[in-house]
């Protein structure tokens, strides 16, 4: 017995199911993604203080990002990136500034969903993210005026 004819859109789709199938939130990149973010949390959340603590603080980045599981990859790896140029930041001279803050407003939206995922799947707290440009609805509250 033949097999039946795949179309070309079928193929892809068929393709891409195989290629998924075991890339799920479980799988052995999360959990190592986990454990190497759970490792390095104090790390992670330390700002580094000298040259030579940006360059480890980068690797550190880099080396998790290599384990980051599809759901998150491309959110980890902005972050990367957003290091890499406050890496490079000039404080006296306002166009390097200027790249910095943009590529902060860039991958701020990243920062938020990297966040959640290891809230969500790490059942790790990282702490507030610090926001140039409010992603998600601020509260808004009015105080009453008197008039008197």
């Amino acid at each position: 017995m033949r097999a039946p004819a795949v179309g070309p859109l079928a193929g892809v789709v068929l393709a891409a199911a195989a290629l998924t199938a075991g890339c799920s939130q479980d799988d052995g990149d999360a959990d190592q993604f986990c454990s190497q973010v759970v490792a390095n949390q104090d790390a992670i959340l330390t700002a580094p203080a000298t040259t030579a603590d940006i360059d480890d603080f980068l690797s550190l980045y880099r080396r998790i990002g290599e384990v980051a599981p599809l759901p998150i990859e491309a959110e980890w790896d902005a972050l990367v990136r957003n290091y890499e140029t406050a890496s490079t930041v000039e404080p006296g001279d306002p166009e390097s500034v200027q790249r910095v803050v943009a590529q902060a407003v860039r991958t701020e939206r990243s920062a938020h969903e990297v966040h959640d995922w290891l809230l969500a799947n790490c059942d790790v707290d990282l702490g507030d993210v610090a926001t140039i440009r409010p992603d998600r609805p601020v509260a808004v509250t009015t105080v009453p005026t008197t008039e008197g």
